[in-house]
């Protein structure tokens, strides 16, 4: 069983949290009155965001990373228990669910990136677009009857009698040859990449937040290094 709580992304999104809220319980509420300073432009300017929307940027994004791990863990985890066999309109569920979590993580992790400027954005979105699971969700979740294959609209479907616990899934293009993808490796394939950004975006934030304070920085890498370490 894998415990939510325990898994890297769930670790670097509290972890970010965590330095996000510390940040705001040292704003003086009383002397920003006094500046005519708002609440969202004062975190703008210490989090060292664009505009003022980034705030509300931050807390969306971190609440879906932490939403979409969820249903993600949950998907996994009844692999592992095995105990009980869904029917094949629950499996249709599952996978789309699982698909569609994915999809939205991803976003969260490239606005994420975007907020805190990692410099990584276009290359981190053709990574995504790269990954097995995200073939998977446009062209059976998303796109399955106009996927754009370079600029020529073509169509898929899922082999139904695959769809299964094993893992193991075939999808027929609209020529009707198949290809089987295991769900599960492919999963595995976005977590390390998932796990890697989230890495990347927590040492941005903290450089950007703390660039002149070097004890702080010191701390925070240290902890972001037990994460990254832990298993």
């Amino acid at each position: 069983m894998i415990n939510f709580e325990n898994t890297k992304t769930r670790l670097y999104e509290n972890f970010i949290r965590a330095i996000a809220n510390s940040i705001v319980q040292k704003i003086d509420f009383e002397k920003l009155d006094k500046e005519g300073k708002s609440f969202l432009t004062k975190t703008k300017e210490r989090l060292r965001f664009d505009n003022d929307k980034g705030w509300k940027f931050l807390t969306s994004s971190l609440d879906t990373i932490g939403d979409s791990q969820f249903a993600i863990v949950t998907f996994i985890n009844h692999k592992i228990e095995n105990n009980n066999k869904f029917n094949t309109g629950e499996n249709y569920l599952r996978l789309y669910g699982l698909l569609s979590a994915i999809y939205i993580q991803q976003q969260a992790i490239l606005k994420l990136s975007d907020l805190f400027k990692t410099g990584q954005i276009d290359s981190l979105k053709k990574d995504f677009d790269n990954l097995k699971i995200t073939f998977l969700r446009h062209c059976i979740s998303a796109h399955p009857v106009n996927y754009d294959s370079n600029g020529t609209k073509v169509s898929f479907k899922i082999d139904r009698n695959s769809l299964n616990d094993n893992g193991l899934l075939s999808i027929r293009d609209e020529s009707n040859n198949a290809e089987v993808y295991n769900v599960f490796e492919a999963l595995g394939e976005y977590t390390t990449m998932t796990e890697k950004c989230l890495e990347t975006i927590c040492q941005k934030m903290i450089s950007n937040c703390y660039n002149s304070a070097k004890e702080k920085c010191d701390e925070l890498n240290n902890e972001l290094k037990k994460i990254k370490n832990s298993r």
